[in-house]
């Protein structure tokens, strides 16, 4: 090989060695996202018993998750998913859900920190939300024919 094809090779190759460095770097500094945190806090002028019997009947019923564990008096409710995609992620879909008393007549519900990135949290939180809405419309259509 004569010299000016190796040194074409040598130019080439360190050209083409920058170039993947270079634009392998810009993947690795460009800014990721980061799932939404679902850190709302619902409260509800319902009293506490009231607040976790919805909670559990808005949660029971949701696609792919089991209601893991209640703990009626510390609050906690704990899902878990069934589907996932190898052995080792099942373990991993935990939700963590917690119901507390404000008040005498006030109740809160949140997602735990370590849940609030879960992809389905705001469904979460948003079944809870309609389940004790819904309650409420029943409840006020039964007064009102009374």
């Amino acid at each position: 090989m004569s010299k000016r094809p190796r040194k074409h090779f040598l130019t080439v190759s360190i050209t083409a060695l920058a170039f993947a460095f270079t634009t392998g770097c810009a993947f690795l500094t460009s800014p990721v996202s980061e799932p939404p945190r679902y850190d709302q806090v619902l409260v509800y002028d319902r009293p506490y018993d009231y607040t976790y019997l919805k909670t559990v009947e808005a949660l029971d019923k949701f696609p792919n998750w089991i209601l893991e564990e209640t703990e009626k008096e510390t609050g906690l409710l704990v899902l878990r998913n069934t589907q996932f995609g190898h052995l080792f992620d099942r373990d991993k879909e935990v939700a963590r859900f917690r119901v507390r008393r404000v008040g005498p007549r006030q109740t809160s519900v949140a997602l735990e920190p370590d849940s609030q990135a879960l992809r389905q949290g705001g469904e979460f939180l948003s079944r809870i939300d309609a389940t004790i809405a819904q309650a409420a419309v029943a409840e006020k259509a039964m007064a009102h024919s009374e």
